[in-house]
């Protein structure tokens, strides 16, 4: 949690925001808040790659210190997340592959620890997989 609130330091204090006694949670509103002010958004839209438990804090703080993950999330934004209900799902699917590949490679390279490569992985799929889900229910007459 230390070295979470490590890399947003400084970052907030520009804005005037204190983190000493912030939860992870409060610290990611706060980003938010300062982007929806017009500020640049450190963490692009990580809520794909995160799950809400004891695991964010690790996999956040690896997004925002690694380029090479936050170039992924970037691309996954961009080329998935976005286009969500306008491309098919084989795209969808292809797209996934692709973005599975990139993270295989960083963990090879050794350049993000295995485990938060792997927990990356199966929650951006289950993410995707319940917001496929919604997209297509919703279209449902029952």
């Amino acid at each position: 949690m230390e070295r979470f609130k490590s890399v947003f330091s400084n970052y907030l204090s520009q804005f005037g925001v204190a983190i000493a006694s912030m939860k992870p949670t409060e610290i990611y509103d706060e980003l938010r808040n300062i982007y929806n002010q017009g500020a640049e958004y450190l963490l692009n839209n990580v809520e794909m790659f995160a799950q809400h438990d004891e695991t964010e804090d690790d996999v956040i703080y690896e997004i925002c210190i690694n380029p090479d993950l936050r170039t992924i999330v970037r691309w996954v934004n961009k080329k998935i997340v976005l286009q969500l209900g306008i491309i098919t799902y084989e795209t969808i699917g292809v797209r996934l592959r692709i973005a599975t590949g990139m993270l295989n490679k960083l963990i090879h390279e050794e350049r993000i620890p295995k485990k938060t490569g792997i927990l990356i992985h199966l929650t951006l799929v289950s993410n995707l997989n319940r917001e496929i889900s919604a997209i297509t229910t919703q279209d449902l007459p029952f």
